[in-house]
């Protein structure tokens, strides 16, 4: 016990969750901060960018065999909290089929920020991990989001072209949506481009990479404040989920990161990104795909209430039990 929170307290001094607690209080005490539309979308761009591209540049020199494994293992983890998060939330807390597979989707699914927030967590404890987790953030984000779709077409007995038009519309938008066309396509630049060029561009894509992203947690703890004072009308033990799936996901994620083979460093990153949840390119599939989801409900969970116990609470935990298990 002590130990979590020796960690704890060490990530709670991080700047990037200062910056994040900082957005909770602006908005709890009816703050008039506010951060303009344009900017936000000009450095979501940046963030997504840079994470693609110093992960195309480390590619460069990572064993394709291990990333394989660890790929396979990711789409694995990826379906198997699909499943989890839709029993959980459907038999137990006993929401309606759209809102469980909505819900299933951003939990299947991976959030970006935190992941970087693992990361930089790993940079201050200089502990090093793989250098193809970047790509495996990528193949976890769109897979869950696609399955709960075509799950919710086949429960609601869509048939006919019309479906099928709309499948495509869900394909396109899950597996080349802004968060993951961006991370993709920041992964081939760092993999094809000269060095020479990648120095040009690393003031920006580099440098003040932590710079914006303490700007976007900013932000984001402002948006996830508000997205939980929207949620109302619900009894607060219907939302226990938001901190039983990230829990369950991160030691799956870590036990089957230690079994694959993965260093103290990778082991951790996995487990992290399987405790995750997408509050970007999910809502954007969802939205259109299952109308009658919710999205109170499935922003202010993955938003509000999952991202901030992550970023506050799950990354020590997560970091602790991988301590425990790799050593």
């Amino acid at each position: 016990m002590e130990l979590i929170l020796e960690i704890v307290y060490i990530n709670l001094l991080s700047p990037l969750i200062l910056f994040f607690i900082i957005g909770i209080i602006a908005t709890l005490v009816n703050s008039d901060l506010k951060v303009p539309e344009a900017f936000y979308t000009g450095y979501t761009m940046i963030i997504l960018f840079t994470i693609g591209i110093q992960g195309g540049t480390k590619l460069k020199h990572a064993s394709l065999g291990n990333m394989f494994t660890v790929g396979l293992a990711a789409l694995f983890l990826s379906f198997l909290m699909l499943v989890i998060a839709y029993l959980l939330i459907k038999k137990v807390v006993k929401f309606d089929t759209p809102n469980s597979l909505a819900l299933a989707a951003h939990y299947g699914s991976v959030s970006a920020v935190t992941f970087v927030a693992g990361l930089s967590f790993l940079d201050k404890m200089e502990i090093p991990y793989e250098d193809f987790m970047p790509a495996i953030l990528v193949i976890m984000e769109g897979p869950a989001i696609i399955t709960a779709i075509i799950l919710y077409k086949y429960f609601t007995q869509k048939t006919g072209a019309e479906s099928s038009a709309s499948m495509v519309e869900v394909v396109k938008e899950a597996f080349f949506g802004k968060s993951i066309f961006l991370l993709i396509g920041g992964i081939f630049i760092g993999l094809v481009a000269h060095e020479d060029g990648l120095l040009m561009i690393k003031p920006l894509f580099g440098d003040l990479f932590y710079g914006v992203l303490s700007i976007f947690l900013l932000h984001m703890g402002m948006i996830a404040t508000q997205r939980i004072r929207d949620l109302k009308g619900l009894k607060w033990y219907s939302f226990a989920y938001v901190f039983i799936l990230p829990i369950i996901g991160g030691f799956i994620g870590i036990l089957v990161g230690n079994f694959i083979g993965l260093s103290l460093g990778g082991t951790f990153i996995l487990g992290v990104l399987t405790a995750s949840s997408s509050y970007i390119a999910a809502p954007a599939a969802i939205e259109h795909s299952i109308p009658e989801a919710n999205s109170g409900i499935y922003v202010g969970s993955s938003l509000g209430l999952t991202l901030p116990f992550n970023l506050i609470f799950g990354i020590p935990i997560y970091f602790w039990f991988s301590s425990l298990l790799v050593g």
